[in-house]
């Protein structure tokens, strides 16, 4: 099998490519008021100024026009000016005039044929991007205020949103307009050394409230008919690439809008670790400051000691987030009112507030050495910038979110080069993906919300934002449902970002242990600490691929309409398909998704089942989570993870999956030390992972690891699972045979019946040498047992549930289904027996049904005797029935 489409060598480049606002000169046309830049044959800046001022600095959104040369044919005529690329010609017939619909024009060419572009044209196919925030959003909509009823109070009629366009459509086209994006500069001081940044309008404003609008323009032509992959990788090198968030980014973020106290915090950290919740990242919302919007000083009462309560949760392994509304500026009653006015000339006895302009760089100097330096340097890891005031500033095209994100990465990359910078922020438009990670606002806690936010997450890679960080189990409305809430954490753990939160209401619980599906919700989230190598490695790659984790399906199926369609799942990485649950429960236990699965071989990893491409309808209970891998993929994990704080996976588990005889696959492991930009600079190490089926064999070798960092452990543990796969005659390691255990043994191989998969568990591998499992496999017995292995998980899943939740009402029957259900203990303590005890499992389906009937009609008889008490027990053995019956058909 093939690596995922277009990832980068095993090796990845040593440094990233070079960045430079000015195009090569040779790429560039000037006629009259015009200058047409080829940047690639499908990708053209076209500029109209009327005195020929055209600009080559960096904007806010672009920041990079020094692409390798590009043939182009030119030709000038009178004031007719033609550029043929081989792909896209551009016509502009009067180049002393601005544009309109009949002086500017292209065609691009295509695989499928000619399209026509004009200026001012309308682009119906476009595929969508993001949107600033999703604050106030259920599902697609937002309310809006019409009237007030005394008795019902406010009346809302809901008006349904749209996403800002993005960088692919169907129509073969796609034009940024770029006119009224401020300018960037970067002085330097008297040694030479790179001063902070200043944003200043341009020459002449596209748009300003004391003039009419400019006729001048900056657009960019995409010409990329449906070739998704190649559009977003050059929009990459034009706007920026996504960046490597730090490895603890990946982990679960806990949050939530409540004034707690420093003992409480501390009291939060103690319960997660007590029931064993893998935690990351802990998000003190505004009340860490005193009361108010903006603050910047610490609130006493509730943190006494804020150095000492920092110092604890580091010890702990956290990091620490902290909420940001600068807006306001800087008051009387802040610790650091003094100083602020000190550094910036103003009289403290006769200043009340210091306003906030992020535009003034004496502001912005003051802002970052005075309010955020200190708290960084007593331990604050990341600032949520919650900005939420407006989109105008002094400088003309200057959005204020776009440059606090600006400012804020700058200043963390000046002040510790060695360190990735990370922010947490609203997106602040095309470019903003340079400066992850985002948060997407403040929803209804919905089915609604919940079920449009797998659409939005993927659509966002359309613009190269690729980090959305929600909130998990929505922010505020009415009580948080367990089902709801378990479903939205499930979504989260294969989405970019894993952070629950909720706003400042009784009702908005989000500590997990609270809830009755406890036991689900944290097996989510280990399960996203398990899948953690896989999807920092999928994220790396994405650095030079600009494809992000979660991304739409048609990015890899352009010319396939289903792809389109399926917007209710998503890639997660090159190998993995999710499709959430966003809704509730049906009446046999289980909700239902369809989900569309492109050309090749699939596997359901919660069934544990084989499908074939094309749409299909399956059903999940509750602790199960639609995720559906490539057949016979490689995917490399961890187990026994509660922080991700090492430099390397201390427990490597390479997963690999079923696949036809003949079948060989290949993935590369990728590790850094997770915090540095060492990464950029080629200080990183790649494994490539083999996998190879054969009839008598199936293989999987850990070849000899590449490259090297500091912090990088050479030996360790690893553990290889083979799913779907019977149980072997014999298992080796590197030609050595291996005893088998009945359960997880260091040197041994055990049998997992619950995933149907042989496991080996190698306690010292030493990853410069190398290893090789191979599995010999049972050739007499092994395609009748796999037959009835595929499905089982998922059918022993049901099977168990029936079981608990009805033995109590089965009588001297109930050994009946226990029996069944012990199926899987049964194999797996003696593997030898499984296609027998697979086959009784088959045929006692149907008698299940009868023992359920029959407990049905006795329970039915007590029910008649005492007509007020409600038919609990009857409704336990329906509902018994409908999934039985469900799984019968499904599986």
């Amino acid at each position: 099998m093939r690596r995922p489409p277009n990832a980068p060598p095993s090796t990845p480049p040593a440094t990233p490519p070079a960045t430079s606002p000015a195009a090569l000169a040779e790429q560039m046309v000037v006629a009259g008021s015009v200058r047409v830049t080829v940047l690639t044959e499908r990708l053209v800046r076209i500029e109209y100024s009327a005195d020929a001022s055209f600009e080559d600095r960096a904007t806010v959104s672009v920041v990079n026009r020094r692409f390798d040369p590009t043939p182009f044919e030119v030709t000038i005529d009178a004031d007719r000016l033609n550029i043929d690329t081989g792909a896209v010609r551009v016509t502009c017939t009067n180049v002393t005039r601005p544009f309109t619909s009949r002086t500017l024009r292209a065609t691009i060419r295509t695989e499928s044929g000619e399209v026509s572009w004009r200026y001012g044209k309308a682009a119906p196919g476009n595929l969508g991007g993001t949107v600033r925030t999703l604050d106030g959003w259920d599902g697609t909509s937002t309310p809006r205020a019409v009237g007030f009823d005394p008795a019902t109070g406010m009346i809302q009629e809901w008006d349904r949103q749209e996403l800002n366009p993005g960088l692919l459509s169907r129509d073969g086209w796609v034009v940024v307009d770029d006119s009224g994006s401020a300018l960037i500069e970067t002085p330097t001081g008297r040694n030479g050394r790179r001063r902070r940044p200043v944003a200043i309008p341009r020459s002449s404003p596209h748009e300003a409230e004391d003039a009419s609008p400019s006729a001048d323009r900056d657009l960019y032509l995409f010409g990329y008919g449906n070739d998704h992959e190649r559009a977003l990788r050059d929009a990459a090198r034009l706007v920026g690439s996504q960046p490597l968030p730090p490895r603890f980014a990946f982990g679960y973020w806990y949050s939530r809008y409540f004034p707690y106290t420093d003992r409480e915090l501390l009291r939060l950290v103690d319960e997660l670790d007590r029931h064993d919740i893998p935690t990351d990242v802990l998000v003190i919302d505004m009340d860490w400051h005193r009361a108010g919007w903006t603050g910047y000083s610490w609130d006493h009462d509730l943190f006494p000691d804020p150095s000492e309560t920092l110092d604890r949760l580091h010890e702990r392994g956290l990091r620490v987030a902290l909420n940001l509304h600068p807006a306001d500026g800087v008051g009387a009653h802040e610790d650091a009112f003094v100083e602020m006015c000190e550094a910036l000339d103003l009289d403290p006895a006769t200043t009340e507030r210091i306003p906030f302009d992020i535009t003034d760089p004496r502001f912005v100097d003051a802002y970052f050495r005075v309010l955020h330096h200190p708290e960084e340097e007593r331990g604050v890891d990341v600032w949520w910038m919650d900005w939420q005031q407006g989109t105008d500033t002094a400088v003309v095209g200057l959005d204020p979110l776009a440059w606090l994100n600006f400012l804020h990465w700058d200043d963390q990359e000046r002040r510790r080069p060695n360190r990735r910078p990370m922010i947490f922020s609203r997106w602040g438009g095309l470019g903003a993906g340079r400066h992850p990670i985002g948060f997407s606002g403040d929803t209804y806690a919905t089915w609604d919300s919940l079920a449009y936010q797998p659409e939005f997450t993927a659509t966002a890679a359309n613009v190269l934002y690729g980090y959305w960080s929600h909130d998990i189990g929505g922010h505020f409305g009415s009580t948080s449902e367990p089902e709801m809430y378990t479903r939205w954490l499930q979504f989260g753990a294969y989405s970019p970002i894993l952070r629950t939160h909720g706003t400042l209401d009784a009702h908005q619980e989000r500590r997990i242990w609270e809830y009755p599906n406890r036991d689900v919700m944290i097996a989510a989230i280990r399960q996203r600490y398990e899948l953690v190598p896989y999807l920092y490695g999928e994220a790396r790659r994405g650095v030079e691929s600009a494809l992000s984790l979660v991304r739409p399906m048609y990015h890899h199926h352009p010319d396939v309409p289903a792809a389109y369609e399926a917007t209710g799942q998503y890639w997660f990485g090159g190998e993995m398909i999710v499709a959430p649950v966003t809704s509730p429960l049906s009446e046999d236990s289980m909700a239902a998704v369809d989900v569309w699965l492109p050309e090749g071989e699939w596997f359901d990893v919660a069934h544990g089942a084989r499908l074939s491409a094309g749409h299909h309808e399956r059903r999940y209970l509750l602790n199960e989570i639609p995720v559906f891998v490539r057949a016979g993929a490689i995917i490399p994990g961890q187990r026994e993870v509660r922080r991700l704080d090492t430099a390397s996976y201390p427990n490597l588990v390479i997963t690999t999956y079923p696949a036809d005889e003949g079948t060989t696959a290949a993935y590369d492991l990728y590790e850094d030390d997770g915090i540095s930009t060492g990464y950029e600079r080629g200080q990183s190490v790649v494994t490539t992972l083999r996998h190879s089926v054969g009839a008598r064999l199936r293989r999987i070798t850990v070849e000899a690891a590449q490259g090297t960092y500091r912090g990088w452990q050479r030996v360790r543990p690893v553990e290889v699972v083979a799913v779907g796969e019977a149980p072997p005659r014999a298992v080796y390691v590197d030609d050595v045979e291996i005893p088998w255990s009945a359960r997880r043994c260091d040197g041994h191989w055990h049998y997992d019946a619950t995933a149907a998969a042989v496991v080996v568990s190698l306690p010292r591998v030493d990853l410069r040498n190398g290893a090789t499992v191979t599995i010999k496999r049972a050739s007499s017995t092994r395609h009748a047992v796999e037959a009835l292995l595929d499905g089982y998980p998922g059918l022993a899943r049901r099977l168990e549930t029936i079981s608990e939740s009805t033995r109590a009402l089965l009588g001297e029957d109930n050994r009946r289904i226990v029996t069944v259900a012990q199926s899987l203990d049964r194999i797996q303590r003696d593997p030898s027996r499984a296609e027998a005890e697979l086959q009784a499992v088959r045929e006692h389906l149907d008698g299940l049904d009868d023992v359920l009937v029959g407990a049905t009609a006795t329970w039915r008889g007590y029910q008649a005797l005492t007509p007020k008490q409600p038919p609990r027990s009857t409704d336990i053995l329906d509902a018994a029935r409908r999934l039985l019956d469900t799984t019968r058909t499904q599986v």
